[in-house]
């Protein structure tokens, strides 16, 4: 049935997609093309957080697939495998209920759908997976499954440390801490992780993306909202919404029946929360696509407290009576998620399609050594294929480390157009008025095309900037 609804979302929503995932996939295109792993090329700087995603997507690339579209369907597949693992988590759980609630309510979860076409949730299916083959001491398979995770998302390395101290604290005293523990697995998720932070060091001149500096400076921008004010945001938007505060009701009631009656299901419960941690102590700026742990947690620990409710019934009702009660509960919060998917079926977002028209006109009409300075390279650079200057500081290191409480993305893009000096310009005057802030700029570029949507008609200039000019 996960899969199922996996084939179903891609049918909805094989045409939704964001800007940020589309850097991605420009070093799948110029790896396929032989430019070498990178975004601009010739120049060895790591912007993208999931490198083994983009290597994944490069045999696509080679054969012509249609990346964006392609990408939707890996993550469709991979909310459904997720699912899947969350139903086996729930048996291995001794919780068959929590398995069922936990994978319906993560598969269909309209938050998680909002990251599709990321890599978010193929990296959450290798987590998943891996806390099954955990469960059973399968610890080569949690090994292989955590390795891959890690290559493809950093931030997947806290999962080995939640098991390694869930191993460590379930040994007792009788024998020394290292004896009998899982060093062949160790060593293979070693030998699966060590080429990358290798390559990268050799290629790039460290493992560490750029954009988590960059996101660390943006969040010193007056204005920004740290990954913990965003958190808290987030779950107060769903506390405002009925049949989500009673999600939220029962994920806490997940986590109390977890810490009493199911201690197996805290390895879960533990990763999200040190990930949680972790974020607000990396002093990153809010991003949605962040949270996408946070909600698979949440969804994991409603699903508990489905279970949790169902069995604190029982005491009182019949089991049958018990169980359908938490199925009802359970159709409560399936019926708002789905009523939230047909809504957020029809909300594509414009820029999309502006992005893209802008991108191939550059691809069309510019120089093949073209540079363009923009405030979101994701599309405009996967289809334009020329060179960016990203005016926030994910493709130029330099760039962010311009941003502080004096200075935003205006001052950065001011900045950045001075320093890179590039040809052509793709900007929104109405979100950032750069020209009008700066005459010089306003006199040397000049509107040669301009798109916009029915449903965002704040038209997208491109102008193309003289610098010859005294």
């Amino acid at each position: 049935m996960a899969m199922l609804a996996a084939g179903v979302l891609f049918v909805v929503f094989h045409r939704h997609g964001f800007d940020d995932p589309y850097i991605t996939y420009r070093y799948s295109a110029n790896l396929a093309a032989g430019k070498g792993f990178v975004y601009n090329s010739g120049v060895a700087v790591l912007s993208t957080t999931a490198p083994l995603y983009a290597l994944l997507l490069a045999p696509a690339a080679a054969l012509g697939i249609d990346l964006p579209l392609f990408s939707n369907l890996v993550s469709c597949l991979s909310l459904g495998a997720g699912g899947l693992a969350l139903w086996r988590l729930g048996l291995a759980w001794e919780e068959p209920l929590a398995g069922v609630a936990s994978a319906a309510l993560y598969t269909l979860f309209p938050l998680l759908i909002t990251m599709i076409g990321a890599e978010t949730s193929f990296a959450l299916g290798l987590v998943l997976w891996a806390f099954v083959a955990a469960s059973a001491s399968r610890w080569p398979a949690v090994a292989v499954l955590l390795g891959l995770a890690t290559v493809v998302r950093a931030d997947t390395v806290l999962v080995g440390i939640v098991l390694g101290v869930g191993l460590l604290a379930g040994r007792g005293r009788a024998r020394p801490w290292w004896s009998g523990l899982p060093w062949g697995s160790a060593a293979i998720y070693t030998l699966l992780v060590a080429p990358w932070l290798l390559f990268a060091q050799a290629y790039f001149g460290s493992p560490v993306p750029v954009t988590l500096a960059a996101k660390r400076h943006q969040a010193l921008i007056v204005g920004s909202r740290s990954f913990g004010q965003g958190l808290i945001d987030k779950l107060g938007e769903l506390w405002a919404l009925p049949a989500y505060r009673l999600l939220l009701i029962l994920a806490l009631i997940g986590i109390g029946y977890a810490l009493l009656r199911r201690r197996a299901a805290l390895g879960l419960l533990g990763w999200v929360a040190l990930y949680s941690l972790a974020y607000v102590m990396l002093g990153v700026t809010s991003y949605f696509w962040y949270y996408g742990p946070v909600f698979l947690g949440v969804t994991a620990a409603a699903g508990l407290g489905v279970a949790g409710v169902a069995a604190g019934l029982r005491r009182l009702v019949a089991p049958q009576v018990a169980g359908g009660a938490g199925l009802a509960l359970l159709a409560v919060l399936l019926v708002a998620q789905i009523g939230s998917l047909v809504s957020l079926e029809s909300r594509l977002d414009p820029r999309l399609l502006v992005y893209r028209q802008v991108g191939e006109w550059l691809r069309a009409n510019t120089p093949a050594d073209a540079s363009v300075g923009t405030l979101e390279v994701g599309v405009i650079g996967y289809y334009s294929q020329r060179t960016m200057i990203d005016f926030a500081g994910l493709i130029q290191p330099e760039a962010a480390a311009q941003f502080d409480a004096q200075h935003g993305y205006l001052e950065v893009a001011r900045w950045s157009m001075e320093r890179y000096r590039p040809q052509y310009l793709a900007l929104r005057e109405a979100a950032l008025p750069l020209l009008a802030s700066s005459p010089d700029l306003a006199r040397r570029c000049v509107s040669v095309a301009a798109f916009s949507s029915p449903s965002d008609p704040d038209p997208m200039q491109i102008y193309r900037c003289d610098w010859d000019m005294p």
